[in-house]
């Protein structure tokens, strides 16, 4: 056993004093909780700094009735509850459940708090040090929950405990509930899917096509096979949305009466009108280009994001009620001032139209090109003529796109010169996602990484080439952009017929002084707050700023926080099946056109498999405490040093914690209210070597039968799911009915919907629909 620093507390205040000052290095020894074991075999995921033993603090070890029902200290021993003649009399539930808990000689150590507050007995989380290392599981920091693919005979039949955050969600810039989506879809609720996702991200069928996936990357499925293709998923829940306009773009239900005005309509602009107008505001959408969609219509290629699905996404917008007012250039046709007097907010999403320069000799010649404008004359209908061979200067998307863009219009030797080089290891990577280079690649292009272009050619005021040099780096350590290169010879020198410069881009210098210049309530969102950005991280910048907005319009009110809808457990899914793979038009066929999208998408069916792939990253442990349900059934309420909660929201169980205790937070008390007059109280518990197992089952039951006939019941099932489960649906199947054998065999089948059977739990189902029948039947 590691070194640690003991500390003996006198007082409930001076034990959460020493809490508070280790800062959650610390843990708390009391009877019952099994510290001392777990720290011998190593097993925690974390070794404490120091042990603060609070079983010698006076006061808290006493059993009491009261007016109101039963009040016990935390410190009161399991033996002393079990024996008490109140408890027996008036309690008998309690009692059972106690009596069951371990052996006589444990129950005269442990404590009722530390029976409610023991750490999860999974074996995988418990796996001895000694015996050959921790086994690094889900709740150990580890990726996936071991049982999921082990042996899991003694885990949840009814899910897992979900993860405060999950890797997926939180790396997404919009923070989407991937997770809840994707369960959504497992159970055949399409509709359902989609409402999710359009909380976090009102243009799915765009960002299905062109984002970045910051998720995929994190997919804790990884660990396993191949993570979940969650971008092929969102695509296809994007397309459903499209398809039913109607219901996700629908008109709010009632008017606010303010006024919006969003300057700019690409991706922050959309996103905002579509969240500010179902809020119930007026919005009118201001944009200087003959159409809206701003950069993802003109910026990104057709074979990318084909022009009809930003037309479509207007269009469904449009239907809002969102005014969208086109060639209208805010700053020149009208002013932020006139803005600032006919609306009540403005918000400001002008995107990043400039294109950067290299500043080198050459660059003013005829036949260089700048992508952003190159690809807005392509995206409005024109063909520029760019001749046979290209030279595209930039190693992002936006250069990928310029060179494949080149390809299809016919040029037949396209190169990509970069200062980035090829290693996704190295901080000096291309920042184009390797799919992009790959498609690239399979194209005919040719890439060279590590080179900066030191002057361009021009022959007859034409540009002919470039001259390259070596770049020996890009960043510095803390990166900076600072590229240092090998002037002493030059590295190569490329023949071109025309040049594609793609090294950047920035905000219109006069949409900044038109913001600057503004008065009143004006925000700014998508690349006038970051620079440029990528589409979903403009989406994501909107949703700041419409909160922003909806707390100026409405100070005092509490701002809206988004839920997670979805089960009390994630459904722990484990498919050994491949990862989805969108089809890919053969690369003779991409070629051969500009306006041919590159992938037609996944099937219905294949995005439905897929989503069945999402692990939905949960721990299968399940509750340790055999008084747990016991509480739970008599409606208990547990009294912390910081609050006072219901015993059903005390064990609020995540796939790191098993209880809702926080790191420096006691039990103080548990107060259980009087028993319905004549309540028929019942605690089972079905174990593999009685009496001191550990539950493989338990039904903790209160009934109250008056002349034959069930009027209130409470059962709640134990060591079945990560946390005490009140069956309501069981409850439900008897109240208000006579019990006899056939209704007490209809809770019994209740009592196991919903449940979700792992490869070798199943028989669990069966244990509990006999013990709920024996309680309901009072055997």
């Amino acid at each position: 056993m590691k070194r640690f620093a003991h500390h003996t507390a006198q007082s409930i205040r001076e034990a959460v004093r020493l809490l508070k000052a280790y800062e959650g290095r610390a843990r708390v020894n009391a009877g019952g909780t099994d510290l001392l074991g777990a720290m011998r075999d190593k097993t925690l995921p974390s070794y404490p700094e120091a042990v603060i033993d609070i079983k010698t603090i006076e006061g808290l070890d006493y059993i009491r009735k009261d007016g109101k029902g039963l009040r016990i200290g935390a410190l009161a021993r399991l033996a002393d509850v079990a024996a008490s003649e109140t408890v027996k009399a008036e309690y008998g539930l309690l009692a059972e459940a106690v009596r069951t808990v371990a052996s006589p000689t444990l129950r005269n150590m442990a404590t009722l708090g530390g029976n409610l507050a023991q750490d999860v007995r999974c074996w995988y989380y418990r796996y001895p040090r000694q015996i050959g290392g921790p086994i690094v599981c889900l709740r150990k920091g580890g990726k996936i929950c071991s049982a999921l693919a082990g042996d899991n005979r003694y885990h949840s039949l009814f899910g897992a405990a979900p993860l405060a955050e999950y890797p997926c969600s939180t790396h997404c810039p919009a923070e989407t509930d991937i997770p809840g989506y994707m369960d959504r879809i497992k159970k055949g609720d399409l509709a359902g899917a989609a409402r999710i996702l359009m909380e976090y991200n009102p243009i799915p069928a765009v960002t299905g096509r062109v984002c970045p996936v910051f998720c995929e990357p994190e997919c804790n499925r990884s660990e396993f096979d191949d993570a979940v293709a969650i971008q092929c998923v969102e695509r296809g829940v994007g397309e459903y949305v499209l398809e039913n306009a109607a219901v996700y773009y629908a008109s709010p239900g009632n008017e606010t009466g303010k006024q919006i005005a969003v300057v700019g309509s690409g991706p922050a602009g959309l996103a905002a009108a579509f969240y500010l107008r179902r809020a119930g505001h007026g919005v009118t959408v201001y944009e200087k280009l003959p159409e809206p969609g701003g950069m993802i219509l003109y910026s990104i290629p057709p074979f990318r994001l084909p022009k009809d699905v930003v037309r479509r996404q207007i269009d469904a917008l449009a239907g809002m009620g969102i005014v969208f007012e086109k060639e209208v250039d805010v700053g020149k046709s009208v002013t932020m001032a006139d803005l600032g007097q006919r609306f009540d907010a403005i918000v400001v999403a002008c995107g990043t139209w400039r294109s950067l320069r290299l500043g080198v000799p050459g660059e003013e010649a005829e036949g260089v090109h700048y992508a952003l404008e190159y690809l807005k004359r392509l995206n409005s209908g024109e063909r520029p003529p760019l001749g046979s061979r290209v030279v595209v200067v930039g190693g992002g998307s936006v250069a990928i796109d310029a060179a494949r863009s080149a390809r299809r219009l016919g040029s037949e030797d396209v190169h990509v010169v970069c200062l980035e080089c090829r290693d996704p290891a190295s901080k000096d990577r291309m920042l184009a996602l390797d799919s992009e280079i790959r498609q690239a690649e399979e194209e005919g292009i040719q890439i060279h990484p590590s080179l900066g272009v030191q002057k361009i050619l021009v022959k007859d005021g034409h540009a002919s080439g470039v001259d390259a040099v070596t770049c020996l780096s890009v960043r510095e350590p803390d990166g900076s952009f600072n590229p240092q290169y090998d002037m002493t010879c030059t590295a190569a020198i490329l023949e071109a017929d025309s040049i594609i410069i793609a090294i950047g881009q920035a905000n219109d210098p006069a949409d900044l002084d038109a913001v600057k210049r503004a008065v009143g309530t004006v925000f700014a969102a998508g690349d006038m707050v970051s620079g440029p950005s990528t589409v979903i991280q403009a989406v994501a910048s909107a949703l700041q700023a419409v909160r922003a907005i909806e707390s100026a319009l409405n100070p005092g009110r509490p701002e809206a926080v988004v839920t997670r809808p979805g089960p009390l457990f994630v459904e722990a899914y484990l498919d050994d099946s491949p990862r989805a793979s969108a089809a890919e038009l053969p690369v003779f066929q991409r070629i051969r056109g500009i306006d041919v999208e590159d992938s037609p998408g996944a099937s219905l069916a294949v995005v439905e498999g897929e989503a069945r792939r999402c692990f939905n990253c949960g721990c299968l442990a399940v509750g340790p405490s055999d008084v747990g349900a016991a509480l739970v059934a008599l409606d208990a309420r547990i009294v912390t040093t910081k609050r006072t909660v219901g015993a059903g929201a005390f064990f609020n169980a995540s796939a790191t914690c098993s209880t809702i205790l926080e790191a420096d937070e006691l039990i103080r008390e548990i107060r259980i209210p009087k028993p319905p007059e004549g309540a028929r109280q019942k605690y089972a518990k079905f174990t593999l070597r009685k009496p001191i197992d550990f539950a493989i089952v338990s039904v903790a039951s209160m009934l109250v039968v008056k002349d034959g006939v069930c009027k209130d019941a409470r059962i709640v099932l134990g060591a079945v799911a990560p946390e005490p489960l009140r069956s309501k649906s069981a409850e439900g199947a008897i109240k208000g009915r006579p019990i006899d054998e056939k209704v007490a065999s209809e809770a019994a089948e209740a009592a196991v919907q919903g449940s979700s059977p792992l490869a070798m739990n199943d028989y669990k189902r069966s244990i509990t629909k006999a013990l709920v029948k024996r309680a309901v039947m009072g055997e």
